[in-house]
């Protein structure tokens, strides 16, 4: 075909609606393929530039972190898929959750989006079984990685509160604080006395806690010393796991009557103290002297007071000391400033009995009548009660009976 019998054919099938059609049709796609991929370009320049992404699997603690900061923060509140996921993943949602795919969301005022994906070709082992892996990508636009990241910790707290059975005790070894684990907690009502004053120390504590602006609008150190005293028995140390149950926080303590402890690391041990926990010193009156009256500290008097109240000393972190003979200890060590608040926990009567054989049998209030009126005006060691009511949980009879009170 020549040039002159092309143009003709071309003349006459642009006569043809059929080849007119099929022309804008090839057209049309031409363009909108070019402006795909010119969105597509575009897109990638304002993922770039102006979006971020955290992605995380489930080998990381962090993936059920988010999920627990997704679930407690309401953002998929209004997600429509669910399907339903592994309870440790996703408490407080009746094990439901956003279903697998690409989810939106608004949070502080930007558009965010969780895409959601499970990978069944490959296997996550934790230990006890294989599970599919699982990842969650959080994409925010005009915002920050950082803002993604706190979510990630504010759902590391909330497992953290979950998981937790008590406060976490940590012990100084010499040079490092060790995180022993947590113990069992303690109810703050627990601890009976004959007075309020265990609700007065708690409510100083939590008062302490919540007082940063406070002390620094003033140009106060922020610290704040706790001295318990009382024979023993009388419940020092159950205080301390009570308070540190009742207001969430770690339990920091040291044995400053170790030969191998010297001022500076005293020093180090209170500047590096864990955060939120009390730094607890217990039987403080015997740091320096032995009950034979050999001296068995490296530490001295002036290295004590200046690690409590010292140019570096802690702050934010309470300390408590304990000791069963207040009568031993130099009143610099307990003034205020050093021990700002000071309770007694001595033997208890009849009334605070009551209670504590309450705790033990709800239900017999003529057996508690009984234990009181055997106890009458006598005052027994918090300890003495407590250990005689559990040799005898079995039976609330001979528990009435205050045998230990025989001669």
């Amino acid at each position: 075909m020549n040039m002159e019998e092309f143009w003709i054919f071309l003349s006459t099938a642009t006569k043809s609606d059929f080849f007119a059609g099929g022309i804008a049709l090839g057209v049309i796609g031409g363009v909108a393929a070019v402006l795909h991929t010119l969105w597509q370009l575009i897109e990638r320049i304002i993922a770039k530039r102006i979006c971020v992404s955290v992605t995380v699997d489930n080998r990381s603690p962090s993936y059920r972190h988010l999920l627990l900061w997704l679930s407690s923060s309401g953002a998929l509140k209004n997600v429509r898929q669910l399907s339903r996921v592994d309870p440790r993943h996703a408490e407080g949602t009746n094990g439901y959750s956003a279903a697998p795919g690409r989810h939106w969301f608004w949070h502080c005022g930007r558009p965010c989006s969780l895409l959601w994906e499970i990978d069944d070709k490959r296997r996550v082992n934790d230990g006890r079984r294989q599970d599919m892996m699982e990842k969650l990508t959080v994409t925010m636009y005009s915002g920050s990685a950082d803002t993604i990241l706190e979510w990630i910790a504010e759902g590391c707290e909330l497992a953290r509160a979950r998981d937790r059975i008590g406060p976490g005790l940590h012990v100084f070894r010499g040079d490092y604080w060790d995180n022993i684990g947590n113990i069992r907690g303690r109810d703050i009502n627990t601890v009976v006395t004959d007075d309020d004053r265990v609700e007065k120390a708690v409510a100083d504590m939590r008062w302490f806690y919540d007082a940063r602006d406070w002390y620094a609008q003033r140009g106060i150190p922020w610290r704040r010393g706790y001295l318990l005293h009382g024979p023993p028995g009388t419940g020092k140390s159950s205080l301390v796991r009570a308070l540190a149950s009742e207001l969430q926080l770690d339990i920091a303590t040291m044995d400053l009557g170790r030969a191998d402890m010297n001022d500076d690391d005293l020093r180090e041990a209170m500047m590096d103290a864990p955060e939120m926990a009390l730094i607890v010193v217990e039987d403080v009156d015997a740091i320096f002297v032995q009950r034979d009256g050999n001296r068995k500290s490296g530490l001295s008097f002036s290295g004590l007071l200046n690690a409590i109240d010292g140019v570096g000393a802690q702050e934010g972190r309470a300390l408590v000391m304990t000791t069963n003979h207040i009568d031993r200890l130099d009143p610099a060590l307990i003034r205020p400033g050093r021990a700002d608040v000071h309770i007694e926990l001595g033997l208890v009567g009849a009334s605070s009995a009551a209670k504590l054989f309450t705790r033990f049998f709800p239900d017999e209030e003529k057996l508690c009548e009984e234990f009181c009126h055997t106890i009458g005006t006598e005052k027994i060691a918090l300890a003495t009660l407590q250990g005689w009511l559990l040799s005898n949980s079995d039976d609330p009879r001979r528990a009435a009976s205050a045998e230990f009170m025989l001669p």
